[in-house]
Parts: structure tokens; sequence; C-alpha cells
């Protein structure tokens, strides 16, 4: 079995070449390390910087392999998510910035936004999912009234969106203690979303948990109120609306995902401008201010 070849981009990026070539000559090229695809895609298209490469860090790495590459070399930055770091206490090195008060790229992105505007985003997500999948005539018989689920039930759509958000951002906290939760308590379903007795965070926080967690929520109420929403939140709401409404989910639920998750990207980053762009490589020193 061959394995994929590595892109180009990422192999002239890839930390132990950097750190070797280092060594030689001073490299042309300035690498800022994102965390993701999707935060790549973003900072790529609304930059106008010249000699700037953004990169993933690597395949299931992500923001303390970023920490740690650039603290060892030298000619590196590094752009991240603030996550449950709700002081910056991480960013320890000048070629480091994190994405301030929001929680991660979207949070930033989408700060001020309300519901109103994260159910636009569901609709068109779903619009464009079944407008993918037109092969199977199943999904479009299913497809106004799952527009209708959203558009009648959009402040328990965001409430279950929010829970969600801060449930990850606890964990983070906890970090490598945390607690899992057995396989047996089950799944998220669309009925956690609409039910008034639905529990968005079932899979999340444990019933050992629950009493930390609803301390953190009343000691950071501020900091979590600011950090927004994770878009990885959304699109666990909306693939719990095409699987419970779409009959072909389950022969097509990682064509159905990584549509939902293709989608939620490209609408965040047309939300985004050269501006956004800007702060964090003003931050970084890349650019003046």
């Amino acid at each position: 079995m061959f394995s994929e070849p590595t892109p180009l981009v990422d192999a002239v990026a890839d930390p132990e070449r950097r750190k070797a070539e280092t060594a030689i000559r001073q490299p042309e090229d300035t690498i800022v390390y994102v965390e993701g695809g999707l935060d790549r895609a973003f900072f790529r298209k609304h930059t106008s910087a010249p000699n700037l490469t953004f990169t993933n860090i690597g395949k299931n790495k992500g923001k303390h392999e970023i920490l740690s590459t650039v603290s060892t070399t030298q000619d590196s930055y590094g752009i991240v998510d603030m996550d449950h770091d709700f002081d910056s206490s991480e960013i320890t090195s000048s070629r480091l910035v994190d994405t301030s008060k929001q929680c991660c790229l979207y949070g930033f992105v989408t700060q001020g936004e309300g519901n109103e505007e994260m159910i636009e985003l569901a609709i068109a997500t779903v619009h464009s999912v079944c407008r993918d999948l037109k092969d199977d005539p199943r999904i479009n018989l299913n497809r106004s009234q799952m527009v209708d689920r959203l558009t009648y039930g959009g402040d328990r759509f965001g409430n279950f969106v929010s829970e969600r958000t801060k449930a990850r951002l606890y964990r983070g906290h906890l970090g490598s203690t945390r607690e899992t939760r057995a396989p047996a308590e089950g799944e998220c379903n669309w009925s956690d979303v609409e039910s008034s007795n639905g529990n968005p965070v079932r899979d999340l926080i444990t019933d050992s948990m629950r009493q930390g967690y609803e301390l953190f929520k009343q000691e950071h109420s501020k900091q979590i109120s600011d950090a927004g929403i994770n878009e990885h939140d959304i699109c666990d709401a909306i693939i719990l609306l095409f699987k419970d409404q779409y009959a072909g989910y389950q022969v097509r639920e990682v064509l159905v995902r990584s549509q939902v998750e293709f989608h939620v990207g490209r609408l965040m980053i047309r939300k985004g401008n050269y501006d956004m762009t800007n702060y964090f490589l003003s931050k970084l020193g890349l650019i003046a201010d």
C-alpha cells in the first residue's frame, strides 16, 4: 500500500525540514502554522501579504504541536485557537497569537452575530448539501421539512449549539484529567435539539462532571459569552437533522458529514475579510499596523 504523497507546500513547511534549512540558510518565505485546513483556506484567501506560507501543522496535530514547533523553529509563526485559555497564558512567544477572546477562528469571524445568522448559515448548508446529493431523490423530499425545523426552532437550535461549545470549553479546561462517557450512554439525537427536555451534552458531560461544569459556567460566564460558537458544534447539530430526516443517511453518513463540514467552512470563509487576517498578522509583527 502506498501512502498519499505530501503536498509540496506542506513538505516545505515541515518543522524538521525548517530546522535543518535554518542551519544552512535563512528561508526566503515565512511559515505561519494554523490548526486545520479550514483555517489555512481562510488565511490564504484573505491575505495579500507577500512571502507568507500558511500551512496546517499536520494530520491529527493542532494547537500544542504549533506551540512546540514555533518555540523551537526561529523563523516560523503560529495562529491558534484560544479554546479554554481565556487569559492566553499558553501564548508565550511574540511569534504566536491566538483568537483573542473568541474560542476559535469561527467565533472570531462571527463575533456579534446571534441565532438569526446561525440559522441562516444552517439553512444555506442544508440547501447546498441537498443539491450536492441530488442523485438520491429522497433527500429533496425532506428538504423543506428540514428548513422548516430550522426556521421555527431557531432558539432551540442556537441553545443546543451554544451549550455544546460550553461543554467543549469545559472539557478542554479539565485537560488530561477529564472524564469520558461510556459509549452506552448514547449520542445526542435531533430530539435533544428540539425538545425542551433535551440534553445537548449527554455525550460530553457525565453525571460526575455536572457540578463542576455548572460551576465553570458561573465562574467564567463573561469569558464564555465572549468566546462565541465553535463551528464543529454547528456541524454536529446540522448532521443530527439529516440523520433524523434523511432516509438515506445511514448509507451516506460519511458523505453527508463531509459535505456539511465543507459548506459550513465555505460560508465561514465568505464572512471573512482582509482586515480580520491583518489583525493576526499585525499581532505577529508580519505587517505594519
